[in-house]
């Protein structure tokens, strides 16, 4: 299958969503994905999410707990590049699949772990499952219900798409280091580092409070306080939602005209956001703008947001941005046959490569397609011609020059970064536009080199192109058209390195109706149904959801960058890239689709109590809060059968399997919510633990924060603490993915304006006097100080 990974091999062992999800991705783009399935397959298979989540695999029936079934995996594993699965450690060293045996058996191996918690956590033991994970850690807690008190299951399965794609970042990672080292590694990400992962945004520790954003539910009205930013959802005149976003220079005010306070509104020359809102403008930002939507119907508003260039797009149900003309004329829209519904409308593979693209998917496999095929499935590893370089990291030796602004495309470099890559943030005098917010801005730059360039100018071009010369991959998200203008475009930089990889992260793409429309998250998140995702079936769509397109944006972009630099190694050539935010928030959505009509088809959906998609996977209310429970599987179901007294279920038809369970899930809620009802949830939870019935007490208070002051979290670098950043002392979120072989190592904080000007010119062959000339005549500049605070304290607060 053409696309940039169609020399690698996967095999998936699919007993957990996120594996799934991760090798789904990995196909898209070429890999050739076998999906080892236990007989019957997983208590998911059956689920209409299979239809995107395992499209272009292929599929064996394997007992990897019986000797004959692992004896056939190992032999699979023997001609495999990556081995994705979500074993605990100890139940992968009790069948030999543990690090430590697989390093040994298989050295070129790279095995990523899809683990809970990861092995070196307080949580190491609790079982698998995103539910699960979500209300121990707080998550279901973090955007609170429009319609209900209390903890609200995930209606988006964040934690499983953030999973996945630390899981390809990763993996993809320590392909690279192979190619260098000559020896695979392990890898793990587990649901708690996605959790961390989509966390960075509004949850850090600064010494004194600051933050653009209020502590707690940050789907809150009042979430910016006095930051002059708008942003969120609102009920129109018709009764539709829409979202608008005032980011960018001149939006608030523009925003503000055009809803009809323009007259009361004062005209802010310094960067928006870093001057607050007077008590009269807070009054209208956060109190009268909602009576003011409702005085025009949805598509008008929009209209006029677009035209006056402010970010504005409908709130849609899921799969229904397919039928968007945006989405239409880039070719994201795919049709499949399908055998329950004829024809399926599907998002396309998320990242497009200009010399490598994708193949049309195939249909997901039905379980055991590929068994009478299995001897012929056993594959030889193409012989490794490592150089023997040694590595530290696994992505030392990688130069990144990034012209972007705000979160998302900048999130990725600081992923790459993390993982040992030396990325450059270049900007202009002005500096970006998200300065103004610290915790914001640092979570997306943190670790970077900073220069700053008045690209305007010839000589600072001339400077800009020759450290492009240098670099393995540039990334922008400029407005179509305007990278050209600048100068720094593909085919002027291209032809000055061809190995280059020129990575453009836009909002819809570089063609199209909405191609020059600003793209802020959570707009693209709410037009592709998350909200609706969120709300529950029946209800309208909630404010805000866990995750958003800047996090997955920024996920994307940095696997898509990797699977350009594998590309690359394997045929020498550099090439042209185009993930944008619509992209990556389609296919964070891919368990949705339109049937043959083109009516929408939810993969899984929340119920309307927002409790959850299943009897069996869902929270209930006890007596004195609510209890998650997470028993699909066969070995959970009968666990949590006998704890509820109920054992008849075992031999009773209607429960005989999954898809059974599944057909029958209003006779088991039935059953289990008055069981829970009486009970308080920590004796619920004492039941079903001493059965073997997996169970978390669902919190309902927030626990991320709590987060970086845990010892064990500072010495796994998943956090970091700095005592002298332009902000003061401050502890952050650092490395999500752990390698076996080549850690990545989180450590610094965001680079001040032109903090590293005049070492980065020194380092592409400029003299002292040629940089002192630059910087003198305004086309560079150099910070004046590279330790203590600057003086921005913008905050929510």
């Amino acid at each position: 299958m053409p696309g940039p990974l169609d020399h690698l091999t996967v095999i998936e062992l699919a007993d957990q969503m996120p594996v799934a999800i991760a090798a789904m991705l990995l196909a898209d783009h070429g890999a050739d994905v076998l999906k080892v399935e236990p007989k019957g397959g997983a208590f998911f298979a059956h689920d209409l999410s299979r239809k995107a989540w395992d499209r272009s695999k292929r599929s064996v029936e394997l007992d990897v707990r019986e000797a004959g079934g692992l004896q056939a995996l190992r032999g699979l594993l023997q001609g495999a590049d990556i081995f994705i699965h979500a074993l605990e450690e100890k139940d992968a060293a009790a069948l030999g699949l543990d690090s430590e045996s697989l390093g040994r058996d298989f050295p070129e191996l790279v095995v990523c772990a899809l683990t809970a918690y990861g092995s070196d956590t307080p949580f190491a033991d609790r079982p698998h499952g995103e539910s699960l994970a979500a209300a121990l850690l707080g998550t279901m807690i973090d955007r609170s219900s429009s319609f209900r008190p209390g903890p609200v299951y995930l209606g988006h399965p964040a934690l499983h798409y953030g999973q996945a794609f630390l899981g390809v970042i990763g993996a993809l990672s320590a392909i690279r280091a192979r190619r260098h080292i000559g020896k695979g590694q392990q890898v793990e990400a587990s649901l708690l580092d996605a959790m961390l992962a989509q966390s960075p945004m509004n949850n850090w520790w600064q010494e004194e409070g600051i933050s653009y954003i209020k502590a707690g539910d940050s789907g809150a009205v009042d979430r910016f306080g006095k930051t002059r930013l708008v942003t969120g959802m609102f009920e129109c005149a018709d009764g539709l939602y829409l979202q608008m976003h005032t980011g960018g220079q001149g939006g608030f005010k523009a925003a503000m005209d055009v809803l009809g306070f323009g007259d009361r509104i004062q005209t802010v020359t310094a960067p928006e956001m870093s001057v607050p809102l007077t008590d009269e403008e807070y009054h209208i930002a956060r109190v009268e703008i909602f009576d003011a939507f409702k005085t025009r119907p949805r598509a008008e508003w929009i209209a006029m947001f677009q035209a006056a260039d402010v970010a504005a797009l409908p709130v849609l149900e899921p799969a229904e941005v397919l039928l968007d003309e945006q989405v239409e004329f880039v070719g994201q829209r795919i049709s499949m046959p399908d055998k329950d519904f004829g024809t399926i409308y599907q998002a396309a593979p998320a990242v497009r490569m200009a010399n490598a693209p994708a193949a049309a998917p195939r249909p997901a496999p039905e379980v055991g397609a590929d068994n009478e095929a299995l001897a012929d499935l056993i594959a030889r590893r193409t012989v490794l011609a490592a150089d023997g370089k040694p590595l530290d990291r696994p992505l030392e030796g990688i130069k990144v020059v990034d012209f972007s602004s705000f979160f998302a495309v900048g999130y990725g470099g600081r992923l790459l970064s993390d993982l040992g890559a030396d990325v450059i943030k270049v900007e202009t005098p002005g500096g970006d536009q998200m300065r103004p917010l610290p915790d914001c801005f640092d979570a997306a730059q943190r670790g970077k080199r900073d220069i700053v360039l008045n690209l305007k100018h010839p000589e600072a071009l001339e400077a800009a192109l020759k450290l492009v010369a240098t670099a393995d991959v540039v990334t922008h998200n400029l407005r179509p058209g305007k990278a050209d203008k600048l100068g720094i475009g593909y085919e002027a930089l291209s032809k000055l390195n061809p190995r280059l990889l020129y990575v453009y992260l836009p909002g819809y793409g570089s063609r199209g109706p909405k191609s020059l429309l600003k793209s802020f998250a959570p707009l693209v998140s709410g037009w592709t149904g998350l909200l609706y995702e969120g709300g529950g079936e029946g209800n309208p769509p909630t404010r805000a959801v866990f995750g958003n397109e800047d996090y997955n944006n920024g996920f994307l972009g940095a696997a898509g960058i990797l699977m350009g630099l594998e590309h690359r190694a394997v045929t020498g050539r550099g090439d042209y890239m185009e993930i944008p935010q619509l992209h990556s928030s389609l296919w964070t959505t891919s368990e949705h689709f339109l049937d043959a009509d083109k009516k929408v088809v939810y993969g899984f959906r929340l119920d309307k109590e927002q409790a959850g998609f299943n009897a069996l996977d869902r929270i209930y209310r006890t007596a004195d809060g609510w209890l998650c429970i997470s028993c699909r599987s066969d070995e959970r179901f009968a666990a949590l059968a006998k704890a509820v007294g109920h054992e008849d279920w075992l031999s009773d038809p209607r429960f005989a399997t999954p898809r059974d369970r599944s057909a029958n899930d209003a006779a088991l809620l039935n059953a289990l919510k008055p069981f829970f009802a009486d009970k308080s949830s920590a004796d619920g939870h004492a039941l079903l633990e001493a059965a073997g019935a997996p169970s978390e007490i669902a919190r309902e208070t927030s626990w991320v924060r709590e987060a970086l002051w845990q010892d064990w979290a500072t010495a796994s670098n998943r956090v970091i603490e700095n005592l002298d950043s332009m902000y003061g002392h401050v502890r952050q979120f650092g490395s999500f993915m752990h390698f076996s072989r080549t850690p990545g190592l989180a450590k610094g904080s965001a680079p001040r304006l032109g903090e590293h000007t005049r070492q980065i010119l020194g380092e592409i062959g400029y003299s002292d006097a040629e940089i002192d000339a630059l910087i003198d005549s305004g086309k560079a500049m150099q910070a004046a100080d590279v330790k203590g605070r600057i003086q921005s304290r913008v905050s929510a607060a």
